[in-house]
């Protein structure tokens, strides 16, 4: 292999210490990604390509260069920098190749209108946790913690591993946020280390299910019955326009949840707020236009899953 092909392999190449892995953003003080104030840590790689997704850059597992035409103001940093000829400038104006875009980052560095972001990093545990516990002082003051989100944080279990066990040696609560479509090895794997799963479950029909979201269905309902009985679960069904919003889907939903031995079901309204993302990233937002769900019909949804006994909160 030489050439691009070669960079690009390289680029996409997992980390070469054993407890590292890819992530792409950290983000402090949320409050709806399991108890309290939480610091979550988006790690990179996906294996659904669920079309509402708000992360659209977590989804491949390597690096990925977002651009942001309206920020750029056409300094000419970007391709003085690229060595692989992805970017050029000509009469003033900027050309981009994504094509050949390694999502080095270089141009990125040199970019001060921040037109040009890389999305993913590669970090140690021992690093991830040290930036994590800035925040632990008001994890103890409000009973919050750690979470792993993404992307599928089970996607890199010996990284997720390696951060949820040195958080739980200090004792700080922490989260798994997971779509299921993941090895049974790789839920043991941090099953030990794990204080919450927060575990999507999308709709109750494989075929809409897989043409939807590529996943297999039964794989992830297996994954729930085994994780429910073994670990505190609550089931995340976001709400999305036109595919599960139906009542009947979403009471079947949490019925099927509550043979898992699940009790508590967060209902997460749909939002177009990463549409600009796909734009960056060179792609077309597949749910452009969709409207979000009214809150009455939000509240009657709730309702029905509350009559049924679960335990139910709009929002994370």
């Amino acid at each position: 292999m030489t050439g691009i092909a070669a960079l690009r392999a390289g680029a996409r190449s997992a980390p070469a210490e054993a407890e590292s892995g890819w992530i792409f953003d950290l983000q402090r003080f949320a409050v709806h990604d399991g108890p309290g104030i939480r610091s979550l840590l988006f790690v990179k790689g996906c294996p659904l390509r669920c079309p509402w997704c708000a992360n659209p850059e977590s989804q491949a597992s390597a690096p990925e260069l977002l651009l942001d035409a309206e920020r750029c103001v056409a300094c000419g940093g970007c391709a003085r920098a690229c060595e692989n000829g992805a970017v050029s400038q000509a009469n003033g104006a900027l050309r981009f190749l994504r094509e050949r875009c390694l999502a080095c980052g270089r141009c990125a560095e040199t970019c001060g209108a921040e037109a040009r972001v890389r999305a993913g990093r590669s970090i140690a545990a021992d690093a991830a946790v040290a930036e994590l516990l800035r925040d632990e002082l008001f994890f103890q003051n409000s009973g919050g913690g750690v979470t792993l989100g993404g992307g599928e944080p089970l996607a890199q279990p010996a990284f997720a591993a390696a951060v949820l066990r040195r958080c739980r040696e200090r004792a700080i609560h922490t989260a798994v946020e997971t779509c299921g479509q993941v090895p049974w090895e790789s839920v043991e794997a941090i099953l030990p280390w794990t204080s919450l799963f927060l575990f999507d479950l999308k709709h109750i029909d494989a075929v809409r299910h897989r043409e939807a979201t590529g996943g297999d269905l039964a794989a992830i309902l297996a994954t729930l019955d085994r994780l429910a009985g073994r670990a505190p679960v609550i089931v995340r069904i976001p709400v999305i326009p036109g595919f599960n919003d139906a009542p009947e889907t979403i009471g079947a939903i949490g019925a099927r949840a509550a043979r898992a031995g699940v009790r508590e079901i967060h209902l997460l309204p749909y939002h177009s707020l990463a549409e600009s993302k796909y734009r960056r990233l060179g792609r077309t937002y597949p749910f452009g236009g969709r409207l979000p769900i009214p809150p009455d019909r939000l509240e009657a949804m709730r309702a029905t899953l509350a009559a049924a006994g679960l335990a139910v909160a709009v929002g994370g």
